[in-house]
């Protein structure tokens, strides 16, 4: 199951209309902060990153009550979401690198050919199929199981140009995924609506991660909706000594969106 994210191209192109200013517009101002980052994990500092596996990044949509979508579908629409979903997945800190995204076989069957593979990123693909035959296409590469996907970004030669790794289904995948030790942060949209759901992703850990920052809640196509990033946290290490800096293993969009975000790091504990 794909998100939210991949539609049809009368639906992309209302995307590509989203201006950046409204997204903007709908954020709680705080004081500039610094910019300059540390390119390193809070994981690293924990001792809680996988051994030559590459940590990840989570991106999803789901409703309140944790469902992401019924017979492979969403039952809402929201282009800004799909914007976001673009430029966080797309974007990185080397202009020399690009982006993994790590799906499993029904999510990838489920993006329209017009817009398969994900362009700009490596697409990942989950499966234990021996006929499948998706990895013939350019930007593609098949393994066998979720650890068996990370163990291979974090060998060479994909060590050497995969910047950041993003999860993005389905919910087998994610459920996998969500609140797993090499999981460094969860880039949620919140859909404020109770729908009728078959596949759920568990919810996110307050005792592992903190919310470091969340836009208002947006209303587009009468849906309600917000964009929240959290980050993992660690008992090890005194939270209210953490810099901003310590998180820097975040998209580049994210770090510097969030002096336009109402929330600290670590003024809300779960």
């Amino acid at each position: 199951m794909i998100l939210s994210r991949i539609v049809n191209k009368h639906s992309l192109n209302v995307m590509l209309s989203t201006t950046s200013h409204v997204y903007r517009s709908l954020l709680y101002p705080v004081p500039n902060i610094i910019k300059n980052h540390r390119k390193y994990s809070i994981m690293e500092d924990c001792n809680m990153k996988p051994a030559s596996q590459k940590t990840y990044q989570i991106v999803v949509a789901a409703t309140r009550d944790t469902g992401i979508g019924k017979n492979g579908k969403l039952a809402w629409t929201l282009p800004s979401d799909l914007k976001f979903f673009k430029q966080i997945t797309r974007s990185t800190s080397d202009p020399n690198k690009r982006n993994a995204v790590i799906m499993g076989r029904k999510t990838w069957d489920s993006i329209p050919l017009c817009y398969r593979p994900l362009a700009s990123r490596l697409n990942v693909v989950l499966t234990r199929s021996v006929t499948c035959n998706v990895a013939t296409s350019e930007n593609v590469i098949t393994c066998g199981s979720f650890p068996s996907a990370l163990k291979l970004l974090a060998s060479y030669p994909y060590s050497l140009e995969i910047d950041k790794v993003f999860v993005i289904g389905g919910g087998q995948v994610l459920r996998e995924a969500m609140n797993g030790p090499g999981c460094e942060a969860i880039h949620m949209t919140e859909v404020d609506v109770s729908v009728d759901c078959d596949t759920f992703i568990p919810r996110v850990d307050s005792s592992v991660f903190r919310p470091w920052c969340s836009s208002l809640l947006v209303t587009e196509n009468d849906i309600s909706y917000r964009f929240v990033s959290y980050v993992r946290g660690c008992d090890s290490l005194d939270s209210n000594k953490l810099k901003v800096e310590d998180f820097g293993f975040l998209p580049k969009m994210i770090f510097d969106k969030r002096d336009e975000f109402m929330y600290d790091a670590f003024s809300l504990k779960g």
